[in-house]
């Protein structure tokens, strides 16, 4: 994974993160015809994961920042 663009929190606790995510990221989690780019994933503690599960695929950085107000994230710069 690359560095995190921005961490957001759910009204439970959950944690939701936007960031770059590699072809190898993305294809070690079972993804392996997707491309890299901007993704929103949370973390993924199931036996077998590689530690995320991808939510959504982002055309840009303010669809996004966008997406997570939608989904009344609180957002904080990670």
């Amino acid at each position: 994974m690359d560095e995190f663009l921005a961490v957001g929190t759910t009204p439970t606790g959950q944690e939701i993160y936007l960031s770059e995510l590699s072809r190898k990221t993305l294809a070690d989690n079972g993804m392996s015809d997707a491309i890299g780019g901007l993704y929103l994933y949370e973390a993924e503690n199931a036996p077998g994961s590689f530690g995320i599960r991808v939510l959504a695929s982002v055309p840009c950085l303010e669809a996004g920042y966008r997406m997570m107000d939608i989904f009344g994230l609180r957002v904080s710069a990670a």
